[in-house]
């Protein structure tokens, strides 16, 4: 996920990441690659948490943690078939616009967050790690809620050209970033 986003998003024309959004890569040329990258992330937390639920099945928070990564999945899946609606100036020469289909993305990105924040702070735990866990926990909450303030400053024309993607991929990096290294943790742990 992250690399491809960061190569995908570099080489796209008129594409700013520092203020695009990583799931606005499925729009415009190219956007099967953004498409591809959101489903593959999402089947690849799918199979990650089907190995969790095996594996910390006796920790008593293995099992909410499985079905948060579950859902984080889920989330990336939903995103992946509910296309983002354009907006900040991309894809370039295509109006901004706001549609049931661009809000129900929008739902999708929260749950994405929102279990994957939660399962960061669980996983920290099942791996003797809860300090960590709770500071990326922190990491995500604060770039994520900052990151959406200011997607909302740039849209209403009060704010342009805001770091909201950066901060996007600040709080959705950390969290993958995490539960990936947890992941490896665990597996060598046996």
């Amino acid at each position: 996920m992250v690399a491809m986003s960061v190569v995908d998003g570099a080489t796209r024309l008129g594409y700013d990441p520092y203020r695009n959004w990583v799931s606005q890569l499925a729009l415009g040329p190219r956007g099967w690659l953004g498409l591809l990258n959101l489903a593959l992330c999402g089947g690849w937390l799918i199979a990650y948490a089907a190995g969790l639920h095996r594996h910390l099945r006796a920790a008593p928070a293995g099992r909410p943690a499985a079905r948060l990564v579950l859902l984080c999945g889920t989330g990336f899946l939903m995103i992946a078939a509910v296309p983002i609606d354009p907006g900040l100036d991309y894809p370039p020469g295509v109006p901004a616009v706001h549609t049931v289909v661009g809000y129900a993305h929008q739902a999708g990105a929260v749950t994405v967050f929102a279990a994957g924040t939660a399962a960061s702070v669980l996983l920290g735990r099942c791996a003797g790690r809860p300090r960590a866990g709770l500071v990326v926990a922190a990491v995500m909450v604060v770039s994520f809620a900052a990151s959406t303030v200011l997607v909302t400053l740039d849209v209403q024309g009060v704010l342009a050209g805001t770091p909201s993607g950066l901060l996007e991929r600040v709080a959705l990096f950390t969290g993958l970033g995490w539960i990936g290294a947890l992941g490896l943790r665990l597996y060598r742990q046996g």
